[in-house]
């Protein structure tokens, strides 16, 4: 895959923070050093979480990568949500990046679609103990937020169900880009997603991207409920609400 080009606002941030910036700086003062396209997955998902804040049940990620959307999830439930400590969000990954393809999910080295693409693996670690910052910090410490499912979804994510009969979605996020992966997740879970329940999809309609659209269409037997989209951000690529 070719070097992605220097973009300037990353250029200045990066110098910055490798001058006299301490750390505190940054973990303080985190919207000071975000770029705007980051911020903008932020709101949208902030909008989605609005439609089911007052839901019971429980937020679902497939396809974690670095945590940074699993999260922003996990915040809005700590900040809307503290005392409720039923809740919980759910990250699956195998954090091997996009290896187990089909031919349904094109290549596209330009967005990192190939089968070296987007591989979490050496953060992984790094993942695990964030998320046990994140749970040590929370408003009941002795009740974590957030739980992390190692393993490949396919296999995982029936597993679970099966292992957990209580379980019920509020908001399914699927953010796998692949084909078999995203059709597997929706097996398994759509059943236990509440009516009135949210799926976002991160890929939907994208072209770089065929697996999501197609997995989500078969699943429906060509004819998907009505599908959603923020005019104002590119991503996620759209959301529906269960009827």
């Amino acid at each position: 895959m070719s070097t992605a080009p220097k973009i300037p606002a990353d250029e200045t941030l990066r110098s910055l923070l490798k001058a006299h910036l301490d750390d505190h700086d940054l973990i303080a003062n985190l919207a000071s050093f975000g770029r705007r396209m980051h911020f903008m997955k932020a709101f949208a998902h902030y909008e989605v979480f609005k439609l089911i804040e007052d839901m019971p049940g429980d937020i679902v990620e497939c396809g974690v990568y670095k945590g940074a959307s699993l999260l922003t999830f996990a915040r809005f439930l700590e900040t809307f949500s503290p005392g409720d400590r039923t809740r919980k969000v759910l990250g699956f990954d195998h954090f091997k990046g996009l290896a187990d393809r089909s031919e349904k999910d094109g290549l596209d080295a330009r967005v990192g679609n190939t089968a070296e693409g987007w591989n979490p693996a050496q953060f992984r670690d790094t993942l695990f103990s964030l998320v046990d910052a994140f749970n040590a910090d929370s408003f009941v410490p002795q009740r974590p937020r957030v739980e992390l499912i190692d393993g490949d979804v396919r296999q995982t994510a029936h597993a679970y169900v099966a292992e957990h009969p209580g379980l019920r979605i509020a908001l399914l996020h699927l953010d796998m880009d692949l084909y078999e992966p995203t059709l597997e997740a929706l097996k398994a879970f759509w059943p236990r997603i509440l009516t009135g329940g949210v799926v976002l999809l991160d890929e939907y309609a994208i072209r770089e991207w065929p697996g999501e659209s197609e997995a989500l269409e078969e699943f429906f037997d060509g004819a998907p409920p009505r599908i959603e989209k923020f005019g104002w951000a590119s991503a996620p690529g759209g959301f529906f609400v269960k009827e």
